[in-house]
């Protein structure tokens, strides 16, 4: 006889096998979600960022003044001794007052004493004949001559020695460029217009064109950079000031130059800045990279304290530097703490009143310093 009955265990090992197939697929779900989880965090995170570059404070600065005498906490400056040696050999110059600020919404505002006064004489159309002087209305009204080129002529006379002894002739003045055509007033207006008043070249020949005046910007790129080799003096001399003092705080930041031999037709160059706060003093130096060869050279005779954020290149030069000492910026430190962690954590609020017991060391009593 057939035996009809059921198999079970057929039907155990096929519930075996189903089961086992759905946990695979809920493990895969499992892994799924987890993968989305860590992605949607990371993205949340992204997204916190660029709300804050957005519509947050840019500036590292605190609300508050703390901090604001740590400069007096070392002698890092020039010193009390050395101002006075040059106090004294120097002349005393009586210092002008300043003229007084008008009240806000009465009165004119008052022009600067130093300006040149022309005096215009306007008498009364009437006759005074018969009449006494009893006093003077005066106004005053701001003008200004607009620039323009004249031509300076210097005329030397030539004159003959007796019995054909040689000739006499003046010597004439020094000037920027040896044989050039420009002045020293014309090379510094393009120079100061260019770099302090922010007036690209092309735009002051431009100008200048307009007043009668053609000038090529081959000629005038010329006269600028002669111009600059008289102040080389003046530039080694701040050199020397910004790396004689004993902290410096050392940064570099991207510049893009002009370049006709670059395939773009510009190149990423950098601007190294030293700055000494102590005797707020600037030194820029501009290098065609972000490697250490720029502070290395700049640095190689400085001794002292260095601040930097926390760029790598830094650590390699002076991580164990014997005669600097390589700190860092807390602002940097703060900033990165602030982008990583939530405003409500304990942790980020231990941080914050730490970095704030830092910035009041500074008005600590002399005998805790």
């Amino acid at each position: 006889m057939e035996n009809t009955g059921t198999d079970y265990k057929k039907r155990y090992e096929e519930a075996l096998q189903i089961l086992s197939e759905k946990e695979e697929i809920i493990l895969q779900n499992e892994a799924r979600i987890s993968k989305d989880e860590h992605l949607i965090a990371d993205l949340s995170f992204e997204l916190g960022r660029l709300q804050k570059y957005i519509f947050g404070f840019k500036s590292d600065k605190r609300s508050n003044n703390v901090g604001l005498n740590q400069m007096g906490l070392f002698e890092l400056g020039t010193t009390q001794a050395v101002q006075e040696e040059l106090s004294e050999s120097i002349q005393e110059v009586q210092q002008k007052q300043p003229p007084k600020k008008r009240a806000k919404g009465t009165g004119r505002m008052s022009l600067p004493e130093a300006l040149e006064r022309k005096i215009i004489l306007i008498e009364p159309l009437e006759s005074t004949e018969n009449c006494v002087k009893i006093g003077e209305e005066v106004t005053e009204v701001l003008e200004v001559v607009p620039s323009s080129f004249y031509v300076k002529r210097y005329v030397r006379p030539k004159y003959a020695r007796a019995n054909g002894e040689g000739i006499i002739i003046g010597i004439l003045p020094d000037r920027v460029i040896e044989k050039g055509i420009p002045s020293e007033s014309v090379v510094a207006q393009l120079t100061v217009d260019k770099y302090v008043y922010g007036m690209p070249l092309h735009r002051q020949l431009d100008k200048y064109n307009k007043m009668g005046v053609r000038i090529p910007a081959s000629s005038a790129s010329d006269w600028i950079m002669r111009g600059w080799e008289q102040l080389k003096p003046l530039s080694e001399l701040l050199r020397l000031m910004v790396l004689r003092q004993k902290y410096l705080q050392v940064d570099e930041t991207p510049l893009k130059v002009l370049d006709r031999d670059h395939k773009d037709g510009i190149h990423k160059g950098y601007m190294w800045l030293y700055h000494a706060p102590v005797d707020r003093l600037v030194l820029f130096d501009y290098r065609k990279s972000r490697d250490s060869s720029g502070p290395a050279e700049m640095l190689a005779d400085f001794k002292g304290i260095i601040q930097t954020d926390g760029y790598g290149v830094y650590e390699s030069l002076y991580k164990d530097h014997s005669e600097i000492l390589l700190t860092f910026c807390m602002a940097h430190a703060r900033r990165y703490v602030k982008l990583c962690i939530s405003d409500a954590s304990s942790t980020r609020q231990q941080f914050m009143t730490g970095i704030g017991l830092l910035g009041r060391w500074g008005r600590l009593p002399n005998c805790m310093q």
